[in-house]
């Protein structure tokens, strides 16, 4: 039985290792920095974006130098209401436009939109923290897209 499982280990391990996966942005197939970023729009969206462009700020070689301007939206519908007229659910989406200026003078607009239910709850704290939670999330997924579209240009 020890030996199943020790069999069963290693045959996991080598099919791990041996797959080939590799993170999608692999720092090492960035070829790109960001020169200039401006920010604009809403201030818990914007602290996440800098945040996680922070790495892309440094010069690389031989890499693309990009300029961004960047608009933020974060908006909070309520999609449905109890027999009471409070609210059921919202939908939070976050909306990123962004203006992208190549080294070459090139520019590009691009938008980037993410969105995500969240039910009411019946502490406005617990709601607060998990809206503050699922904000922070969008922005990170949003950023990644940001680098994903500047990676593939």
């Amino acid at each position: 039985m020890i030996n199943l499982k020790k069999n069963i280990l290693l045959f996991i391990f080598v099919f791990a290792t041996g797959c080939g996966f590799s993170p999608l942005l692999n720092s090492e197939k960035i070829d790109f920095y960001i020169s200039d970023l401006k920010i604009e729009g809403d201030r818990e969206v914007n602290k996440y974006i800098l945040h996680n462009f922070k790495k892309f700020k440094k010069p690389r070689d031989n890499s693309k130098k990009y300029n961004l301007i960047i608009s933020s939206n974060y908006q909070k519908k309520i999609i449905n209401k109890d027999n009471k007229g409070n609210p059921k659910n919202y939908d939070l989406r976050v909306k990123i436009n962004v203006n992208i200026i190549s080294s070459g003078e090139n520019t590009n607009n691009k938008i980037f939109e993410r969105n995500i239910s969240l039910s009411a709850k019946s502490k406005k704290i617990t709601e607060i923290e998990l809206e503050r939670k699922y904000k922070e999330n969008l922005s990170n997924l949003l950023s990644e897209d940001i680098v994903f579209f500047l990676t593939n240009q």
